[in-house]
C-alpha cells in the first residue's frame, strides 16, 4: 500500500525558524512551539518538562510563547539529539531555570566533539541550502530583542547522561527515554509517556516523516547506517504509540496509522539495504545499482529529504569504502574534473553545443550538464552557460514537485551563480 501520509504533511521547504507568539496546544498538558526544530512543553503538577530548546536565537521566542500558557519552572530539559537546532538555546533556558536538570544520551559528548571538527566546512555550505532560513532567523533575532531577550547561542552540558535507557517521574507523569543511535545522530533518543502512549521521536526518523532519511547528507556530516535505523524503527513498533510527536509539524494520531507508516518506512529501508548488499556481492557497480533499484509501489515513501538513490550510495559506500575499482586515477590526488580544460581545448565547440542540444532533446540532462561543464571549464562560453542555465531551470521545475530541499536548493544556487556569470 505504501505511505498514505506522504502528501498530507508539509515538506522540508516548509520548515521555518521560530516566530510565533503563542504555542500550539497538542492536548491538555503538551504544547508545541514550532521552529527550525520544534520545542515542546509538558506540564505537570510539580513543574514542567522542556523537550529541545531550539537555536539560541529561537529560545527567547519559544520561552515567550510558552510563557503565555504556563510560567511554572522547568524541572527537566531533554535533548532528543545534539544538533545545535535542538540544544543551542539551552544556556538561555538554564539562565531562567538554574535548577533544571538537563538529560541527554551519553553519545552527545562524542557527537558534538565530532561536529566541532568539521563545523567550518558545514558553515560554508549552510547558506546554499538554508539561506532563506538564515534570513528569517535574523528577523527572529530582531523580534527577540524587541521582547527584551538577548540573542544567546550557548550549549549547557547535560547533568544526566545515560547509555541505553533512563526513566523518571514528575508530578505523576512517567517518562521513559530510549537510546536510538540509528536516528539522525548517534545520541538520538526517544521520549515515551507510557500511561498516555505518547512518543516524542525528535528527528530520529529525520526532519520529515514519513520520508527516507539521509544516511549521508550532502551538507556534510558523518555517514549513518541502515541497520541501526531499522532497529530504531523496531523500537517504535514495539512501543506501539497512539500519538507520534515528531521534530516538525503536527503530531500523528492513531496506533494503527503510526504502526503502518513506521513499518512501511522500515520495510522500504530494509528493501533498499538488502538489494544494495545483494548487488555488492554480485559485483555490481554502485551507479548501476542506483539506476536499477526501485522501491515497489507497496513500499512507497517520501523522498523530500533523502532519496532512494542517495540511500543506495550511502549503504554501498558504507560497506565498501570510497574506492570504486574503476580507474587508477582514483588512487591518487586527482579530480575527475582535472581533464576538463584539456578536453575543452581538443573539442569543436560548435559540435559540442550541437551534441548538448541533442542530449536535451532526448531528455539526457545529466549528459548535457557534463558536456556543458567541459565547454565552460576554461573560458566560460556564454552560449554553453545559457544552455547550462536552461537545463537547471528544467531540473528545478521537476525537483519542486517532490520538494526535496537539497536538490531544490542546490539547483537554485547553480541557477543564481550561472546568471551572475552571464551578467558579468
Amino acid at each position: 500500500m505504501g505511505s498514505i501520509l506522504i502528501n498530507k504533511r508539509p515538506g522540508s521547504l516548509d520548515i521555518k525558524p521560530a516566530s510565533q507568539t503563542k504555542p500550539v496546544r497538542i492536548n491538555n498538558f503538551i504544547y508545541s512551539s514550532e521552529g527550525t526544530s520544534n520545542s515542546y512543553l509538558i506540564e505537570t503538577t510539580e513543574g514542567n518538562i522542556l523537550i529541545n530548546t531550539g537555536l539560541g536565537v529561537e529560545a527567547p521566542v519559544h520561552k515567550y510563547s510558552f510563557d503565555q500558557v504556563n510560567k511554572n519552572k522547568i524541572k527537566y530539559i531533554i535533548y532528543t539529539q545534539g544538533h545545535v537546532d535542538h540544544v543551542g538555546g539551552s544556556g538561555f533556558f538554564k539562565e531562567y531555570n538554574p535548577e533544571a536538570t538537563l538529560i541527554a544520551q551519553e553519545n552527545i559528548i562524542e557527537h558534538q566533539s565530532f561536529d566541532s571538527l568539521t563545523q567550518g566546512g558545514r558553515v560554508l555550505n549552510a547558506y546554499k541550502f538554508f539561506g532563506e532560513m538564515i534570513d528569517l532567523m535574523n528577523d527572529a533575532i530582531a523580534r527577540a530583542e524587541k521582547m527584551g531577550f538577548k540573542d544567546i547561542q550557548s550549549i549547557v552540558e547535560p547533568d544526566i547522561l545515560f547509555k541505553d535507557e533512563y526513566k523518571f517521574s514528575l508530578g505523576g507523569l512517567d517518562v521513559e527515554l530510549y537510546s536510538v543511535p540509528g536516528g539522525e545522530t548517534l545520541d538520538a533518543l526517544l521520549i515515551y509517556l507510557p500511561k498516555h502512549k505518547i512518543l516524542f521521536s525528535g528527528n530520529a526518523f529525520g526532519p520529515l516523516f514519513p520520508h527516507l532519511p539521509n544516511f549521508c547528507t550532502i551538507r556534510g556530516d558523518r555517514i549513518r547506517f541502515a541497520i541501526p535505523y531499522l532497529e530504531m524503527c523496531n523500537k517504535v513498533l514495539e512501543l506501539k504509540p497512539n500519538m507520534l510527536i515528531t521534530g516538525h509539524f503536527k503530531p500523528i494520531e492513531g496506533q494503527k496509522l503510526i504502526y503502518d507508516e513506521v513499518k512501511n518506512l522500515h520495510d522500504a529501508v530494509n528493501y533498499i539495504h538488502n538489494e544494495t548488499v545483494e548487488g555488492i556481492n554480485a559485483g555490481k557497480d554502485m551507479y548501476e545499482l542506483m539506476k536499477e533499484i526501485v522501491l515497489p509501489k507497496k513500499l512507497s515513501v517520501g523522498e523530500g529529504y533523502g532519496t532512494v538513490e542517495w540511500a543506495i550510495r550511502s549503504i554501498y559506500e558504507g560497506y565498501t569504502g570510497w574506492f570504486r575499482h574503476k580507474s587508477t586515477t582514483e588512487l591518487y590526488a586527482y579530480s575527475p574534473q582535472a581533464i576538463f580544460s584539456d578536453l575543452n581545448n581538443l573539442i569543436d565547440k560548435k559540435e559540442a553545443l550541437k551534441r548538448i542540444e541533442e542530449f536535451i532533446a532526448g531528455s539526457e540532462y545529466l549528459k548535457a550538464i557534463n558536456l556543458c561543464e567541459i565547454v565552460i571549464s576554461s573560458d566560460d562560453n556564454k552560449e554553453a552557460l545559457k544552455i547550462y542555465l536552461d537545463i537547471h531551470i528544467i531540473l528545478l521545475k521537476e525537483a519542486q514537485k517532490n520538494s526535496n530541499r537539497w536538490i531544490v536548493k542546490w539547483l537554485e544556487s547553480e541557477i543564481e551563480e550561472t546568471k551572475n556569470k552571464l551578467n558579468a
